[in-house]
C-alpha cells in the first residue's frame, strides 16, 4: 500500500472516529455498557473453560497416581518373587509414571491459578458492570431531573408572560370603562344644560304639571272658603 493510500485512510479513519465522538451520550454510554456486557460473557465462558479443563486435568491425576501405584505394587511384587526383570520393567513404567503424574500434577497447579485469577477477574469485571449500570442510571435520573426543572422554570416563565398580558389586558380593560363612565358623566351633565334635551323637556313638563296641580289646589281652597262663612270669620 503506498503512503498516500496509508494517510488517507488514517484521516478517513480519525473523521470517523470524530463523528463517532458526537454521538449522544446516552448512546455512548449504552454501547459502552454492551461492550462491557461482551467482554464480561466473554471472561465467564473462559473461566467455564478453564475449570473443565481444571476438572480434567485433576480426573487425569488421579488416574496417573492410581496407575502410579499400581505399578509400584508391581515393582514389590516382583521384587518379592526375585523376578529381577520384572521388577526392572516395572520400575521403568513407574518412572513413566511418575513423570507423567508430575507432568499432571503441575498442569492442575497451573490451572488451578488460572481458575482463580480468572474468578476473580470475573468478579471485578461483573461488580465494574454493575458499578456502571448503577452510574448510568443515576445519569439518566439526573437528566429527566434536570430536563423536569427546565420544563417547571420554562412554565414559570410563561406564566408570569401570560400575567403580565394578564394585568396588562385588565388595566386596559379598566381605562376603557373609565372613559365610557366619564362619557356617560359628561351626557348626562350635558343633558341638563342643553334646553332641547328630552331630559330637560321632561323635567321642565314636570314642574309645570307640578305648578298647575298647586295653582288647583289652592283655587279649590279659595272658593271652599266663599262657600263657608264661618272658616271666614
Amino acid at each position: 500500500m503506498s503512503i498516500k493510500r496509508r494517510i488517507t485512510r488514517i484521516v478517513k479513519a480519525n473523521r470517523n472516529a470524530a463523528a463517532e465522538t458526537q454521538q449522544d451520550p446516552r448512546i455512548e454510554a449504552q454501547n459502552a455498557q454492551a461492550a462491557q456486557r461482551s467482554l464480561l460473557d466473554q471472561a465467564r465462558r473462559g473461566a467455564a473453560d478453564v475449570a473443565a479443563h481444571h476438572h480434567r486435568v485433576g480426573l487425569a491425576a488421579n488416574d496417573a497416581a492410581a496407575y502410579l501405584n499400581r505399578v509400584e505394587a508391581a515393582v514389590a511384587a516382583a521384587v518379592q518373587r526375585g523376578d529381577d526383570d520384572a521388577a526392572r520393567a516395572a520400575i521403568r513404567e513407574s518412572m513413566t509414571a511418575r513423570r507423567r503424574l508430575d507432568t499432571l500434577t503441575a498442569q492442575l497447579r497451573e490451572a488451578e491459578q488460572q481458575a482463580r485469577r480468572l474468578h476473580d477477574d470475573v468478579q471485578r469485571l461483573e461488580q465494574r458492570v454493575r458499578q456502571n449500570a448503577m452510574e448510568y442510571d443515576a445519569m439518566l435520573a439526573r437528566r429527566a431531573a434536570a430536563q423536569a426543572a427546565i420544563g417547571v422554570h420554562e412554565a414559570l416563565a410563561s406564566s408570569s408572560r401570560e400575567a403580565a398580558s394578564i394585568e396588562a389586558a385588565r388595566r386596559s380593560a379598566e381605562l376603557e370603562v373609565r372613559r365610557f363612565e366619564a362619557q356617560a358623566q359628561a351626557r348626562e351633565e350635558l343633558s341638563w344644560s342643553d334646553p332641547s334635551s328630552p331630559r330637560l323637556q321632561q323635567a321642565f313638563e314636570e314642574l309645570e304639571a307640578e305648578a298647575a296641580a298647586q295653582q288647583q289646589l289652592d283655587e279649590i281652597k279659595r272658593r271652599g272658603l266663599r262657600g263657608n262663612p264661618s272658616q271666614r270669620s
